[in-house]
């Protein structure tokens, strides 16, 4: 008979197996959930080649001159619109189709370029920054990425172009964030293989001035609804634009319309895409266009750290200058610590799509999160460094103001996203737990799944994962990190088993378990950015030794972050939060 020593062993080794048969681990991102840390995909820090970078860097001084020549912001906000000579331009040097590739009319640039473009146009001008994003990553883009070999050669090179503009619309009165809620619907008549689409939508930017809009409508599908994406163009009738500019906040000179659909027939080669895929299409576009929104806020808080800086150094204060208080240093290193670690990770989240990760949802939404708040504290503390002088519209810090706003609401606002953050992340911990149960429930067939959970287990309580930096100047760091991932993926299983299925609800916990997530996204992508730094640098430190200090300065906060989440996952104040809102509410709704 088999000793329990021999089917300890036995068991061990059918783990191995189990753990180590070369089954992919899910992104990156979703595997910090898990504890587990995928270096491979991290590491080393993607760059693009030098004929790339060539490339890039002659398109980025060409968009430069270009716009130092036609390109003004107050003008564009104060008249509202972009004009027509600043479209045609940015067109003309093939900024819209700079991803596209070279048969359809684009330039087969890198998406880490098409970023760095974003960044100079956005430290200029929100406005032009999202007319781009608009153009190139959720209009074109879902033709580009869904489209038959028949629609790209119809419209993606007059796209590419700026010949004609394309907009998506997604968002309806009832249906924001939750793009699932989608009204507008589409009812297949078989006798002119047409579908008839009767909706509305709102906020959809450039919707009244687009050549093509992807549509979003409900369809019926062997009994069930499902969203399918339609191209329509605005000249089918039944097509209205109810109002063609609404009065905004910011980002005025971009035009965001209401549009309403009227019995309007669209023909069934018109879908993008797969019927009853239109979900997928939105959720793919909207991973582009907030890969988007990172370099956006990057190039803006850029902009706004080089004004902060020569202001502290010029305006003296009681005989000194502002750089000299520590109050405005602590300032202006917390922004430079911010700013360089969004920069980070957005180059870190482009070089995934560069390199054609399937699966980079988390990572797209945790960087839209992380960098539009990035951003919104950088221009706070960049208008208290300006005083009362950042109150006059002769300097741009109300205009950015105004169009930073946008940023934390658009393509999903960040409250409802950190909620989406911490549940999908927990949803493939949750599965494998609930497979897990399952097993237990019959644990002869099931043994596999019990002992590959328990030494997955065992393996993070004793094992912290790997980082592989190759500076002993951060050494540090990377045990810190791998340390508090390993006790990510623990306290994940915990919160998994005490609430169960109870955690989706759970708003405030899901967004602890948000903010670790994304500090944890961007410490990585700050490590790797730095440990590739420090090893072009061939042993001269010094010559990095800024991005260093920035960069340590950040993962400090990071890691404070971190701990505050972690301590509020035990000990917080939840109960008492959801009480004096419903005294003020009366009540759940």
């Amino acid at each position: 008979m088999p000793t329990k020593a021999h089917l300890s062993e036995q068991q061990m080794r059918l783990a191995e197996e189990l753990l180590f048969s070369g089954r992919p681990l899910p992104s990156f991102a979703k595997a910090l959930y898990f504890g587990l840390f995928d270096a491979a995909r991290v590491f080393p820090y993607p760059h693009p080649s030098e004929a790339e970078r060539a490339r890039g860097g002659a398109l980025r001084c060409a968009l430069v001159a270009f716009m130092d020549a036609h390109l003004d912001p107050d003008a564009i906000d104060r008249q509202q619109d972009i004009p027509q000579t600043i479209i045609d331009g940015l067109g003309a040097l093939g900024i819209y189709g700079s991803t596209v590739p070279a048969e359809y009319g684009g330039g087969e640039c890198s998406y880490d370029t098409f970023c760095r473009l974003v960044e100079e146009v956005s430290r200029r001008c929100g406005s032009t920054a999202l007319f781009i994003n608009v153009q190139h990553s959720i209009g074109l883009k879902a033709i580009q990425l869904f489209g038959t070999e028949e629609q790209k050669r119809e419209w993606l090179p007059a796209l590419t172009c700026g010949e004609k503009l394309a907009a998506f619309a997604l968002t309806e009165p009832n249906a924001g964030s939750d793009a699932a809620g989608v009204q507008t619907r589409a009812v297949y008549n078989p006798e002119r293989n047409t579908y008839t689409l009767n909706g509305e939508k709102q906020w959809i930017t450039n919707g009244g001035i687009a050549h093509v809009l992807t549509v979003m409508a409900q369809t019926e599908i062997d009994g069930r609804d499902k969203i399918t994406a339609f191209l329509v163009r605005p000249e089918m009738p039944g097509f209205r634009v109810t109002e063609p500019a609404l009065e905004k906040v910011g980002m005025r000179g971009t035009k965001t319309a209401k549009l309403a659909f009227e019995n309007m027939e669209v023909p069934a080669e018109n879908i993008l895409g797969p019927k009853g895929g239109g979900l997928r299409v939105a959720l793919t576009v909207l991973d582009f266009g907030r890969t988007t929104f990172g370099a956006s806020c990057t190039g803006s808080s850029k902009e706004l750290i080089e004004r902060a800086v020569r202001h502290a150094k010029a305006r003296h204060q009681f005989g000194r200058p502002l750089a000299s208080f520590d109050m405005v240093k602590h300032k202006i290193a917390t922004m430079s610590a911010l700013c360089y670690a969004i920069e980070s990770a957005t180059y870190l989240t482009a070089g995934l799509l560069d390199r054609g990760e399937e699966d980079f949802m988390l990572e797209t939404t945790m960087l839209k999160v992380i960098a539009s708040e990035a951003q919104w504290r950088i221009l706070y503390d960049t208008m208290q460094i300006y005083g009362g002088r950042c109150f006059f519209t002769d300097e741009p810090f109300e205009r950015m103001m105004r169009d930073a706003r946008l940023n934390m609401i658009g393509e999903g606002s960040n409250e409802v996203l950190r909620a989406f953050i911490g549940a999908v992340g927990l949803r493939d911990v949750g599965m494998h737990l609930k497979d897990v149960l399952g097993a237990a429930k019959s644990p002869f067939s099931g043994i596999g799944t019990l002992l590959g959970f328990g030494r997955n287990s065992l393996s993070r309580v004793l094992r912290t994962p790997e980082v592989p930096l190759h500076s002993r100047q951060l050494a540090d760091e990377g045990a810190k990190l791998a340390a508090a991932v390993r006790r990510f993926g623990l306290t994940n299983q915990r919160l998994l088993v005490r609430h169960r299925e109870g955690i989706v609800e759970n708003q405030l916990v899901l967004n602890r378990v948000a903010t670790v997530a994304m500090a944890l996204y961007t410490l990585t992508a700050v490590l790797s950015r730095l440990d590739s730094a420090l090893a072009a640098a061939n042993g001269n430190a010094a010559s990095v030794q800024g991005d260093v200090d920035a960069g340590k300065l950040y993962c400090r906060m990071a890691f404070d972050e971190i701990d505050q989440a972690f301590e509020g996952m035990r000990h917080n104040h939840d109960d008492e939060i959801r009480r004096v809102s419903d005294r003020i509410t009366g009540g759940s709704l």
